[in-house]
């Protein structure tokens, strides 16, 4: 096995180089789903002035700002201009970033140059990371940069007996936190206790100085609930948004069908490399490292709940998938010659198709189908109002999209807001019935209807909106 791998190590190093290379041609994509969400808060953040909360049209969004900061501050090398550039750069060094700790604790399972390269490469081609979360302007991929910093420097922090370090990692647990969600907390209580557990005498074995660090992520949480948002029940919300998806209501067979659907979907998801690791687990019995066990431990730990619970998404998971891309690597590493060799030409064939994906299949669908319409509809609304207000009172991801271009052509003078209930003069975006104000036109884009109304002077405006786009 290892001489396969080190015949060639030019061959990874190239593949690598390729592999970064590809992620490029996305951060030039026009804006895709709810990445709006975060780019017009960033813009609205910065034109506010106002850095400790997040706004959606003018109004308070409930989630903490760390990505939004992480964006404003890329925007500043950028340009405003380039606000979906700088966010999905924030996205790529997120990923690349986890991708880089794979690798720090590859080092410490087999201290082998090119078993960490192909530790890290594997994590980057996992397929949901590599083709579309990887680069998208979500939160994601920051707070699973967050939660791997977090585990990483743990593992280290336990083992040297470091308190330093598990503040570095609570600290780390914490602004995962503030970038998304509760749940990187999970992880990170979890991974405490798997990598302290001891198996001989099962105890748990920490220093009393590791465990200083405990309190900190609790403790941040509720000095931001309590001082930070103390207004908007911001806490709360985030409690709920949880307990929402633990406790929804599905059919039995719904829920039946989630359970028996969730472990292959995840799978295919995390391609080719889970599948191609968990043959190899079942065929090939194999000495596990202790560390490599910890992890399969903890990911399993974390992944069950998302398993039961009524409602989950893949991109819940992205805090488990550098732990998943370690462990793959690992597996196939300590396999068969003949796998190493699948490795190679499954490495080679993703790459190919990532180029593909990146320079011919997605601009594609976006000329024709949905990105560049979203363009087309902003400027021509812009050329409809010609310096009169505009208002949204849409939330779905096609509004968001068209605001996201309004905003950066008008930054920084003014943003799209929320339409006060006195409004003249002015038009309105909604997807409902507005009482009061007349329908001006009703666009069509890709399939979405949206419906432009109008009070006062706007309505005389000569429109240059088209019904399709």
């Amino acid at each position: 096995m290892l001489s396969v791998s080190k015949n060639q190590p030019s061959y990874f190093w190239i593949l690598g180089t390729l592999i970064l290379l590809s992620l490029l041609p996305p951060l030039w994509f026009y804006i895709v789903g709810e990445e709006g969400v975060y780019t017009i808060g960033a813009m609205e953040m910065w034109q506010r002035q106002d850095y400790l909360h997040q706004t959606t049209f003018g109004e308070f969004y409930n989630r903490p700002p760390m990505i939004v900061w992480a964006i404003g501050l890329m925007a500043q090398i950028t340009g405003f201009k380039y606000i979906v550039v700088a966010a999905r750069l924030v996205s790529l060094f997120a990923t690349l970033g986890m991708a880089a700790l794979t690798a720090v604790l590859a080092r410490t399972v087999i201290n082998d140059k090119i078993f960490i390269v192909l530790s890290a490469l594997i994590t980057l081609t996992l397929g949901d990371l590599y083709f579309y979360r990887g680069w998208l302007a979500y939160a994601d991929p920051l707070m699973g940069f967050f939660t791997m910093a977090a585990v990483t420097v743990m593992y280290f922090a336990i083992r040297k007996n470091s308190w330093a370090l598990m503040i570095l990692s609570a600290l780390s647990i914490g602004a995962a936190f503030l970038t998304k969600s509760l749940t990187p907390f999970a992880i990170w209580y979890s991974a405490f206790i798997v990598f302290s557990w001891n198996t001989q005498d099962k105890r748990l074995h920490f220093s009393p100085l590791t465990s200083l660090g405990l309190p900190l992520p609790v403790l941040m949480a509720y000095f931001w609930f309590s001082f930070v948002s103390v207004h908007h029940n911001m806490g709360h919300s985030m409690l709920s948004d949880i307990l929402q998806k633990v406790l929804a209501t599905e059919s039995m067979l719904q829920y039946l069908k989630k359970i028996l659907v969730f472990p292959f979907s995840t799978a295919l998801n995390l391609s080719p490399w889970v599948p191609l690791a968990l043959i190899v687990l079942f065929r090939q019995r194999q000495t596990i490292h202790p560390l490599v066990r910890q992890l399969l431990l903890l990911v399993l730990i974390n992944l069950i709940p998302y398993w039961l619970a009524p409602q989950s998404h893949i991109r819940y998971l992205i805090g488990l998938y550098p732990l998943i891309g370690l462990i793959c690597a690992y597996l196939l590493w300590q396999s068969s010659p003949v796998i190493i060799l699948w490795v190679k030409r499954l490495l080679l064939t993703v790459v190919i198709l990532k180029w593909l994906f990146g320079l011919f299949l997605y601009p594609y669908y976006q000329e024709h189908i949905r990105g560049l319409n979203y363009v087309q509809v902003a400027q021509n609304l812009l050329s409809t109002a010609h310096g009169l207000p505009i208002y949204n009172h849409d939330g779905r991801s096609v509004a968001l999209n068209i605001v996201n271009e309004l905003d950066r052509k008008m930054y920084p003078h003014h943003f799209i807001e929320l339409p006060k209930e006195d409004w003249q003069n002015a038009f309105l975006l909604s997807m409902d019935p507005v009482k009061q104000a007349s329908l001006y036109q009703t666009l069509t884009i890709t399939g979405d209807k949206i419906f432009v109304y109008c009070r006062g002077t706007a309505c005389q405006r000569l429109s240059h909106l088209k019904q399709n786009y």
